[in-house]
């Protein structure tokens, strides 16, 4: 049975293509089928970090019946599957949201994961993925703004009854002027599944249009973004 987990944010810039990319290849990593999603229709980069510059099939065609799932799926040489949304306005303009669940209900039983790289904000593209989602993980920066924005966040994951996995702590240096990762879990009541700090690789990587997990699988980040893997296989093994 296939996982839905939606990564999100309560605003931009947090990192949340970066986690859904590198957690999504660290699933590869130990044995899993998965499978990438870019729901965000107004600013998608999901398939740029990865290479794939103006796909003619995307989401948006898909679910306007002109194109069919294997045609917007597209596969990376690190072994994961990518269903990328286009970066024309005009195809955004032309997307109903809505018409998501279509996606949903095509993926389901094709891989044991499929990761959402979600809208940031609260607003209606947001709310129809979690609609669909089983899970969802937090990805905050160790700043106020960025971790009560996702507060609002965990209610909305809440009234759409999605499990909270967790958070992953990003873009952190260790400064006396961001909040520590303790605070942040006491301020948001749930654990912090990695910590990954401030890293040139991590532009390399994407500069490369490779997963951080794979150009440089030993680094301190990519580590963290294993946890996140770990933590996802064992709970898909609870009873």
């Amino acid at each position: 049975m296939t996982k839905f987990i939606t990564f999100v944010s309560g605003k931009g810039g947090v990192g949340k293509t970066t986690a859904t990319l590198n957690v999504g290849h660290s699933l590869t990593q130990l044995g899993k089928k998965v499978t990438l999603v870019d729901a965000n229709l107004a600013t998608p980069n999901l398939a740029i970090h990865l290479g794939f510059i103006n796909p003619e099939g995307t989401v948006n065609s898909f679910v306007r019946k002109e194109k069919n799932l294997r045609e917007v799926t597209y596969v990376h040489e690190s072994g994961l599957s990518l269903i990328p949304a286009s970066t024309s306005y005009t195809e955004f303009q032309k997307t109903d949201p809505k018409r998501l669940v279509q996606i949903f209900e095509h993926l389901d039983n094709t891989s044991d994961f499929v990761l959402i790289d979600a809208p940031s904000g609260l607003g209606q593209e947001v709310s129809q993925v979690l609609k669909h989602s089983d899970e969802v993980i937090l990805v905050v920066n160790p700043t106020f703004s960025s971790v009560l924005d996702a507060l609002k966040t965990i209610q909305l994951a809440e009234i759409h009854e999605n499990v909270v996995v967790g958070v992953l702590l990003n873009l952190t240096n260790g400064g006396k002027h961001e909040l520590k990762a303790s605070e942040v879990e006491r301020i948001l009541n749930y654990p912090i599944l990695a910590n990954v700090k401030v890293d040139k690789k991590i532009r390399k990587s994407v500069h490369q249009n490779l997963p951080l997990t794979q150009l440089f699988p030993r680094s301190k980040s990519a580590r963290q973004f294993k946890l996140v893997a770990q933590h996802l296989c064992l709970e898909e093994n609870l009873p």
